[in-house]
């Protein structure tokens, strides 16, 4: 699996990752390790983060306090209602989400719908051609192995990101990927309560950083009215995120940079209040649910 150079050299960015740990395949670290790049949130705080794939933004599966809920799930009857580009590119990246989410935790039925869901947009917005025979067939002959459910929905999105690339369809990435962000968030956010010194609190937390750096990568296409207007969206998680604060730890707290997590270097690390956690988690419900067409 190869880098992906137009978010290095063109953007000087990645985006998206929420990396809980798992164990990776080895096709996985592979990718990482060819995908993985830094960049500098103050003089003193450096994140390392991946390319997204599935795989990352889900492996927090295996965390004992996070579970399957399917009343979190994004509609597959609201596919008739996405009936511009904005809002099919932008449910690309939710279902892309919803079924990462699936995958994960060994849902074949929901991998499965989400996987068809994921294909019927793609044929709105011009990317069926991903979905080839060969695909098609292991869609038909999925089991129940959460492996090889993740397998598929890794491979599915991988794909999809190397045609963006090779056509040059950089707003149409950007809008994916934000919603890719979103529905994570949604789902992780919905999933667990504030608790101090939780670890997957303070993974929302970090993910202060990862959101700059969508923010700046939506910044870079704001000719694309679209792109423009999930800016506009998203203003209001970048007030949340902006008021989160760096603190100094003690030495004995310093966090170690691995190969397949994202780590706030050196001495500090990111501080969530209880208040700032909730209002984030409201904002995200509200703006999901407009770009969703949720009502709840």
């Amino acid at each position: 699996m190869r880098a992906f150079k137009i978010f290095t050299s063109i953007f000087l960015i990645t985006i998206l990752v929420f990396s809980f740990g798992c164990k990776k395949s080895k096709k996985t670290n592979a990718a990482q390790q060819q995908t993985a790049t830094s960049v500098q949130d103050s003089e003193y705080i450096k994140v390392f983060y991946l390319v997204p794939s599935p795989d990352d933004i889900f492996g927090f599966a295996n965390a004992p306090n996070l579970t399957f809920k399917q009343e979190l799930l994004n509609p597959v009857s609201n596919l008739d209602k996405y009936n511009t580009t904005k809002l099919q590119e932008i449910n690309f990246g939710v279902y892309s989400a919803d079924l990462a989410y699936s995958a994960a935790f060994g849902k074949k039925q929901f991998t499965k719908q989400y996987l068809q869901a994921v294909k019927a947009i793609s044929e709105k917005i011009g990317l069926s051609t991903v979905f080839n025979e060969s695909l098609e067939q292991r869609i038909e002959n999925l089991g129940t192995n959460k492996d090889s459910l993740m397998a598929i929905s890794n491979d599915t999105y991988f794909d999809i990101i190397r045609y963006l690339e090779r056509t040059d369809r950089i707003n149409t990435l950007a809008l994916l990927a934000a919603g890719g962000w979103l529905e994570t968030m949604y789902l992780v956010v919905n999933l667990v309560d504030y608790k101090e010194n939780d670890p997957t609190v303070q993974q929302i937390a970090d993910q202060k950083l990862i959101f700059n750096n969508l923010y700046k990568f939506l910044e870079q296409n704001l000719n694309d009215p679209n792109v423009k207007s999930v800016y506009d969206d998203f203003k209001p998680l970048k007030d949340i995120y902006d008021q989160l604060k760096i603190v100094k730890l003690p030495e004995k707290e310093n966090l170690q940079v691995t190969s397949d997590k994202i780590i706030v270097g050196g001495n500090f690390k990111i501080v969530m209040t209880k208040e700032q956690f909730y209002k984030l988690r409201d904002v995200i419900i509200k703006i999901r649910n407009l770009l969703t067409l949720n009502t709840q």
